[in-house]
């Protein structure tokens, strides 16, 4: 049984928000409406590359933060991050000892924003 991704469920809201067709949007990509609907399900494991999702945020109008969300989601689906910001932690060991260090303590959501308000 397929369920669908964080990616995939976002894809389906913002396609269906900015009223297209799964068609619609598969021709941006050269791709077929199956295609757009297997990401969409969870079926497919292999969203689109940079190129294409950034030819996927232009047709859907995303703003700069969802099209930053609609990017992680992406290499999320592939079990990676982008490749500038797994550069940037790998860089920073202090960076991924806080990140070890939150896990381990369960910080979430609530915690980040509340660090983020104080440091900015």
């Amino acid at each position: 049984m397929y369920a669908p991704t964080p990616f995939g469920v976002m894809l389906k809201e913002t396609r269906e928000a900015a009223k297209l067709s799964q068609g619609e949007l598969a021709e941006e990509l050269g791709k077929t409406a199956q295609y757009i609907s297997n990401i969409e399900k969870g079926k497919n494991n292999s969203p689109p590359d940079d190129g294409a999702l950034l030819q996927l945020i232009k047709k859907l109008s995303l703003s700069e933060n969802d099209a930053a969300k609609f990017r992680l989601l992406a290499y999320a689906d592939r079990g990676m991050l982008p490749p500038e910001m797994f550069r940037y932690i790998s860089d920073s060991p202090a960076l991924i000892n806080l990140i070890v260090c939150a896990m381990n303590n369960s910080l979430g959501e609530e915690y980040w924003g509340k660090l983020l308000k104080k440091i900015t």
